[in-house]
């Protein structure tokens, strides 16, 4: 149907125009017609109108398939409204409707999706006691919101459930544990998982191999990644982009940007393409290394390929030149990007006004701190400390007290480096009485006192009783 064609072509709003057209020359959309029209309102977020196609297919007799009913239930979750959909479908299995496992399955990933995972497995163990029952592509959706979630335990016994049910496992359920456990750093149970695939002869794909890769680099095991690199390759999947990327980065994460050079030398060897996330991170790593003539020139280069440099390429150069005491040089990178390249954001802004504050030019701070809010930026806790801390050091208390009272203005809470700087201030300024009312002012809102705060009340304690 040329109809259902420019639907799937995601061309919605010419579909809706067509079937009005159709309507207009007295044609009867039959109930496949009408579906079509409510999945396009779907995806155009115009619930009622869908709903109202609803009405339109009631009206004319037709009987209602589980399709349609379906197709308004993603609608509802694709829109955001994740909890009509339930009552959606609470009112339609009350009058006796059977929904199948896309139903379930649609819903399930609505819940997930929006960190709903316990009303999700309500919703599986419904299933379970229903004629339908849940697919391992439910289940999966489940173990990964579950691994998400932290509670990676609970999705290892859930799939060991379903072994017992006769389900087996998937490559996707293997790939939702890995990264489970990669992320709670548990890389021996990542080991038994791939053995345990090693059984059931599942295969583990690029992503599986990229995620166990990535857990390895960034516990500093860089052997042992590049030795599941190779188990990789002699299992007959070829690394990805992604796979030298993460290799690259778990070297420049532990100071060898060396290593992680030479694996971008070979990425072409490959026939790979590299992106921009390649030179970043490499770029990061020479700055980091303070080489930063070297992350410019491959910045250079980046420029002379088809690859555009984005904020983060230039927001790490701009850090990069500043600790190296380039100011003039991270400014003008600066400017060329206000002027041409892409927008900087709150983290470029901040790295510019720390630099300016810690050379104590606080006047320069400032301006790109109006700046950053001309641009219609909201600065962040961070921003407030970095200018905070700038100016109590130049002894400008007045100023960094006009900021922590704008910081409340706007609801930003401030955190400990707030309080400290801000308590340094008033002490080096001889204002010790200010400094412990603000003191007090951390306990009364519950902000954490750390040892720094105490060291500095006790050291201008101590100095007023030495002078005394």
């Amino acid at each position: 149907m040329i109809l259902g064609s420019i639907a799937k072509m995601k061309h919605y709003s010419t579909a809706i125009s067509l079937l009005k057209q159709m309507g207009l020359r007295g044609i009867t959309p039959s109930i496949v017609t009408l579906g079509i029209l409510i999945n396009c309102y779907c995806h155009l977020g115009e619930m009622g109108f869908a709903f109202s196609v609803l009405g339109m297919v009631l009206k004319r007799g037709y009987q209602l398939n589980t399709i349609t009913l379906t197709t308004l239930m993603k609608g509802l979750c694709i829109n955001g409204e994740v909890r009509k959909a339930m009552d959606f479908h609470d009112s339609v299995v009350a009058q006796g409707f059977l929904l199948d496992e896309v139903s379930y399955g649609t819903l399930i990933n609505g819940l997930c999706k929006i960190g709903q995972t316990n009303d999700a497995f309500q919703l599986l163990q419904k299933m379970e006691g229903q004629v339908v029952k849940p697919n391992i592509v439910i289940y999966n959706m489940i173990i990964d919101s579950l691994c998400k979630d932290g509670r990676v335990m609970k999705a290892r016994d859930l799939c060991s459930e379903i072994v017992v049910q006769g389900i087996d496992p998937d490559v996707f359920t293997y790939a939702s544990l890995i990264h489970g456990f990669c992320s709670m750093g548990q890389c021996e149970e990542v080991t038994k998982l791939h053995c345990e695939m090693a059984d059931k002869n599942i295969e583990p794909n690029v992503y599986t191999f990229n995620i166990w890769i990535d857990a390895l680099c960034k516990k500093g095991m860089l052997i042992e990644a590049q030795g599941i690199c190779n188990l990789m390759i002699e299992k007959g999947q070829q690394p990805d982009i992604v796979t030298f990327n993460t290799l690259m980065s778990g070297y420049c994460l532990h100071n060898n940007v060396g290593e992680a050079r030479k694996l971008f030398d070979t990425v072409d060897e490959w026939g790979i393409e590299l992106d921009v996330w390649s030179y970043n991170v490499l770029i990061i790593g020479y700055c980091k290394s303070r080489r930063i003539d070297e992350a410019l020139s491959l910045f250079n280069e980046m420029r002379c390929t088809n690859l555009v440099p984005n904020v983060v390429t230039y927001s790490s150069l701009i850090d990069g030149l500043c600790k190296s005491g380039r100011i003039s040089y991270a400014c003008e990178l600066f400017n060329a990007i206000c002027d041409s390249g892409p927008p900087p954001n709150v983290i470029t802004y901040n790295i510019l006004i720390d630099a300016f504050c810690k050379i104590q030019q606080t006047d320069k701070a400032f301006t790109l701190f109006d700046q950053m809010l001309e641009r219609g930026l909201t600065p962040n806790v961070s921003s407030y400390n970095i200018l905070i801390n700038g100016f109590c050091k130049c002894k400008k208390i007045d100023e960094a007290v006009n900021l922590f009272r704008e910081m409340n203005c706007k609801n930003l809470v401030p955190d400990s480096i707030t309080y400290n700087s801000l308590i340094e201030g008033f002490c080096k300024s001889g204002r010790i009485s200010q400094s412990l009312e603000l003191f007090s002012g951390m306990h009364i809102g519950g902000q954490p006192v750390n040892v720094v705060t105490y060291n500095v009340l006790l050291d201008a304690l101590c100095k007023i009783q030495l002078v005394g």
